[in-house]
């Protein structure tokens, strides 16, 4: 039985903005392009008209406007793209952002955390309960 292997997908660098327009990003990339330039969040970007694409979980830690996007299928409740922290200090496995602006941007296969009056607010602005 002979193997074969694939070559590993090569992605072209989104690089460090501060402005992406019309374009689509995976955020696990921008994340991990923005770890390797050594900061440890995505900051002061500016999204417009942007493909948001996951499998991700969003940490807005300050400064982040969301303005006429489209958050991703909720299935009937904006409750379902949330996600409570359970401990009181620290959320791993999340990509935190930071004074970020998203423009008409649309989400695919992205949640959001963080405190809980942030995500009250958001289930509130996307018609859901608290």
């Amino acid at each position: 039985m002979t193997e074969t292997q694939t070559p590993p997908v090569t992605l072209d660098a989104l690089g460090p903005g501060p402005e992406y327009r019309s374009g689509s990003i995976w955020l696990p990339q921008l994340f991990l392009e923005t770890r390797r330039a050594g900061l440890s969040n995505i900051e002061g970007r500016t999204f417009i008209d942007c493909l948001i694409e996951g499998p991700a979980v969003l940490l807005p830690l300050s400064g982040c406007h969301f303005d006429a996007c489209n958050m991703g299928d909720a299935h009937g409740d904006a409750r379902n793209l949330m996600l409570s922290p359970v401990g009181p200090q620290r959320v791993t496995g999340t990509i935190p952002i930071k004074d970020c602006q998203f423009v008409r941007c649309r989400f695919l296969g992205v949640g959001f955390t963080g405190p809980k009056t942030f995500l009250d607010e958001m289930i509130a602005v996307l018609g859901g309960n608290a």
